[in-house]
């Protein structure tokens, strides 16, 4: 167990990469709260809370953290042809928002995970941050403005 154990909220706990960035926090001995608009398929962990909201709207919870990984959005590239409205309210306005959450608590330590869709697809991967970027769909864009948030 960590001998300084962090408290640590974790948006989209409920997707494939927010179950194992959860399971791995609490293993470490962190005290973790997932944050997702629908449960995980699997339980969570014993001891892991789960505090279900849309980040777009709902009640985020009302304690301070040390640290926020961000994992919830819209995925995909396809839908967000069809639905580049939803992707923004979702992507850009919900993140700014739990922005917004962790200025007004305090939390300084905000991990933002993004996706390489927002560089060209002729990039070569893995890319790196500083390469320049060219989104090619409305997912990839709200990911873009999700980094300059």
């Amino acid at each position: 167990m960590d001998s300084n154990p962090l408290s640590v909220l974790v948006t989209g706990s409920s997707g494939f990469i927010g179950t194992h960035v959860v399971r791995h926090l609490h293993a470490a001995g962190h005290r973790v709260i997932g944050l997702d608009h629908i449960p995980p398929k699997d339980p969570l962990p014993e001891g892991v809370a789960l505090h279900v909201c849309d980040i777009r709207q709902g009640e985020l919870p009302d304690q301070t953290f040390d640290a926020v990984v961000h994992l919830a959005a819209l995925a995909g590239v396809r839908p967000s042809i069809d639905r580049p409205p939803e992707y923004e309210i979702t992507n850009v306005v919900g993140t700014i928002r739990l922005l917004e959450f962790c200025r007004r608590r305090g939390v300084t330590d905000f991990i933002f995970a993004s996706s390489s869709s927002v560089y060209s697809p002729e990039t070569t991967l893995p890319a790196r941050e500083d390469h320049p970027a060219n989104p090619c769909s409305p997912y990839a864009l709200t990911n873009l403005r999700q980094d300059r948030a």
